[in-house]
């Protein structure tokens, strides 16, 4: 690891001790400034870098260096406000029509966690409501003047359930864009075994709380640290941001690391929390975290500093396979994907209500026709291959996995 990576690692978070201070003045010396710049700007941590640099008195950096953060600051702050503005007046929205709302992620985020909304970079607002609601959540939205992001036409609703069963949100965009799209979530993870049941539990542990002196609700803590490593999961580790967010939620402490246990192990998180936890440990040296709570990063993850593997729609469709702790999970989950009719079925062809049953020959024949035989093929293939290894793994344990895999 270079010098910058090493000191990306200890600028870039919320949570800056002594230790740390002194650490990062240790490295300043062989870093290049430009990449340690063009890194944290990758990773999404530009305004953690550039406030710690600003602590430790900008040592040695050159000015055009030091006038990039602040810039990148300053930038960060303005589309910040304008996303507190268009939340605020979403919240309001929502709660007139009296319709819970969580917000995730974010300005809300940063401002609970970092105490500043300018200080955690974030492209879109996103929020999350009941399943049962979520068609009312539309109609608020289409009237405070938003529209469908990717410019296809309103969901009618007939299709509405159809869309709440194949997808887990919806991307709007603002009526002025100058804000970021607003994603309408009504889930937390796309087809996840137990998703229903998780969401449930999720609910039945919000609490309320004022975001940006809004109404809303909040997460409880252990359902925060859980959503957070699912998104973090979802986008394969790739930023840093991610697992920082995860990092100084552990150092804020206040989890009841029993009953998160008990959460991941019965809604079939526990790798991913696991697999969360311990890039944490990996990259930032979290501490006090349970033995039982921590996965040693599988060989298929690439962390920081490693560059992103090659990506496609059937990897990142297929990868969450490996995270599931059964077989049968593994299958279902592949079902769905390949199977479960979505909104682009019923777009593509209008049938009749009474032979919908064909929207499900429709998917896989959708699917090969756009990403092609020889890519299902290779997933397929990649799919069995994981089975296979479980298997072995399995056979070849001495005694049960201290992990939370449930």
């Amino acid at each position: 690891m270079t010098p910058e990576d090493r000191l990306l690692l200890l600028l870039g978070r919320g949570t800056f001790t002594e230790d740390l201070h002194e650490r990062a003045l240790a490295l300043v010396g062989g870093a290049s400034w430009s990449q340690l710049l063009e890194r944290s700007e990758a990773h999404g941590v530009a305004p953690l870098v550039g406030r710690n640099l600003d602590r430790l008195g900008w040592p040695g950096v050159p000015r055009h260096i030091r006038e990039a953060f602040e810039a990148a600051r300053r930038l960060n702050a303005a589309r910040s406000l304008i996303a507190v503005r268009a939340l605020r007046q979403l919240l309001d929205g929502l709660g007139r029509a009296r319709i819970p709302v969580i917000p995730l992620k974010g300005t809300s985020l940063a401002e609970s966690l970092y105490g500043d909304p300018a200080l955690r970079v974030s492209s879109d607002i996103d929020v999350l409501v009941p399943r049962d609601a979520a068609a009312s959540a539309f109609a608020v939205l289409a009237s405070l003047g938003y529209a469908p992001e990717t410019g296809e036409p309103a969901v009618a609703a007939d299709d509405m359930e159809l869309l709440l069963e194949g997808n887990i949100e919806y991307a709007f965009g603002h009526p002025a864009g100058s804000a970021g799209p607003v994603e309408l979530h009504w889930d937390i993870a796309w087809r996840w075994p137990g998703g229903p049941a998780a969401v449930a539990d999720l609910w039945a542990d919000a609490r309320p709380r004022r975001a940006h002196g809004s109404p809303s609700l909040a997460l409880g803590p252990e359902w925060e640290l859980l959503y957070l490593a699912v998104h973090a999961a979802r986008h394969r580790w790739a930023a840093l941001k991610w697992l920082v967010d995860v990092h100084e939620v552990c150092v804020r402490g206040a989890l009841d690391w029993d009953s998160l246990r008990d959460k991941a192990a019965r809604f079939r998180l526990g790798n991913v929390l696991g697999i969360t936890l311990g890039a944490c440990r990996a990259l930032f040296g979290t501490s006090k975290l349970p033995a039982h709570a921590v996965r040693m990063p599988p060989s298929w993850l690439r962390l920081f500093p490693a560059a992103p593997g090659p990506s496609d729609i059937w990897r990142g469709a297929l990868y969450p396979t490996r995270l599931f702790p059964r077989l049968s999970d593994k299958l279902t989950y592949l079902g769905r994907v390949l199977l479960a009719p979505t909104l682009a079925e019923r777009r593509s062809i209008r049938l009749p209500a009474r032979l919908a049953v064909l929207y499900y020959p429709l998917r896989p024949i959708r699917l090969a026709g756009r990403w092609g035989l020889e890519t299902t093929g290779a997933g397929l293939r990649q799919f069995r291959a994981d089975g296979r290894s479980d298997r072995t793994r399995r056979r070849g344990a001495r005694k049960p996995s201290n992990s939370l895999t449930g």
